[in-house]
């Protein structure tokens, strides 16, 4: 049996997450999350509520979770002793053999559990844990001794594990392995000349703001254009703004937060996607957005920027057109030239699908992660439901 542990399961932008428990090990799986919203689901032994902090139930929540990260961090090493009894005792009644650890604080924060039930640690780090945590001397020391003990340290990139090895990762440690997609989810789109698409939170390093502001500039160009935001988040109101400046409301639209079926229709008429990816002034970055290898799935061409792990998957002038960060110009312009030649982004997202289908499918991300956890080869094929084709 393995372990997947994560603090949330239900969280709207961890689908990453969600995918690792139908398809790493169907069948032999067992879950511990702070919070079980959606564990059901997977019909999964559960243990919820760790990590517990201490007495904090009656704060405020925006006294107790700095309260609860302090403990966490200066107070005790890993998650308190009720807890780990807890989860030790989990483990040794499911013979958990090996837990994946979503997110390099919680990994840290699990191995002494880790340690004391024999149970083999892989840490998946993503993006904040890998970029601006590390910034902060105890998380870096905390990191270090989660280096040290662990079997095994997952990137979702070659970025972000060379920033891991600045820090005193062993190489030999680490395993870099995208998450995937199931391309038959996204079938290559009818390419409406007239579609650009975002999806993503509406946070600092995805930037959409940006993204408006590229548009604004060849907006007068092609009048039929229009940019579609599939998203929510606290740069919202900003963006908002920025199209009501733009006199751009009867073009953009924004969507909100919707489900991943929304989302494949969304893609299935789009004719480009786009994404101004950025390093956030706290530090925070990207590992490889989902999102992206989405659009790729559905033949959209990508506009993106060279942020982390994003050129690792887009490759410019083949797949899409990349920029610098914050180079509005230079994205208004990539745009500007893939609406002008609609035959050229045709080619580049038929490219980007058959790239996709070569390096980045649910199968691909799988097989990669069981070879990380040594863990025995599987050859089925995987269903929509995330278990095996029988």
């Amino acid at each position: 049996m393995i372990a997947i542990i994560s603090q949330f399961l239900n969280t709207p932008s961890e689908t990453f997450i969600r995918d690792h428990v139908r398809y790493l090990a169907p069948g032999m799986t067992v879950l511990i999350c702070q919070k079980p919203d959606g564990a059901d689901q997977f019909n999964y032994p559960v243990l919820s509520g760790v990590p517990q902090p201490p007495r904090l139930a009656r704060l405020p929540g925006r006294i107790a979770i700095p309260v609860r990260q302090f403990w966490l961090a200066y107070v005790r090493e890993g998650i308190c002793k009720s807890d780990e009894d807890r989860v030790v005792e989990f483990f040794k009644a499911h013979k958990v053999e090996a837990a994946l650890v979503e997110y390099l604080t919680m990994s840290a924060l699990f191995a002494p559990a880790c340690r004391r039930a024999g149970v083999r640690l892989y840490a998946h780090a993503h993006g904040a844990d890998s970029t601006v945590m590390p910034r902060k001397q105890l998380w870096r020391r905390r990191y270090r001794r989660l280096f040290a003990s662990a079997d095994g340290i997952v990137t979702p990139s070659r970025f972000i594990a060379d920033r891991l090895i600045e820090i005193g990762c062993p190489s030999e440690k680490l395993h870099v392995s995208p998450c995937g997609v199931l391309p038959e989810r996204f079938t290559p789109s009818k390419r409406e000349s007239s579609r650009l698409l975002f999806v993503g939170r509406f946070v600092e390093k995805k930037s959409p703001h940006l993204a408006i502001e590229a548009f604004a500039r060849i907006a007068s160009r092609f009048p039929d254009t229009r940019l579609d935001f599939v998203g929510d988040g606290p740069l919202m109101a900003r963006s908002k703004a920025l199209v009501d400046q733009e006199n751009l409301s009867d073009r953009v639209i924004f969507h909100g937060s919707r489900s991943t079926e929304f989302v494949q229709g969304m893609m299935q008429n789009a004719a480009i996607f786009v994404q101004h990816s950025v390093t956030a002034r706290n530090g925070d970055m990207e590992g490889l957005p989902v999102s992206i290898l989405e659009a790729m799935a559905s033949a959209l061409p990508v506009v993106a920027t060279r942020h982390s792990g994003i050129p690792e998957a887009v490759v410019d002038g083949e797949t899409g057109i990349l920029v610098n960060e914050r180079d509005i110009e230079g994205m208004a312009e990539a745009l500007a030239s893939l609406l002008a030649e609609p035959r050229r982004a045709a080619e580049m997202g038929n490219a980007g699908r058959q790239r996709v289908l070569d390096h980045f499918t649910q199968r691909h991300t799988r097989d990669r992660l069981r070879h990380a956890m040594v863990l025995p080869a599987m050859t089925e094929p995987l269903d929509f439901a995330g278990s095996q084709v029988q």
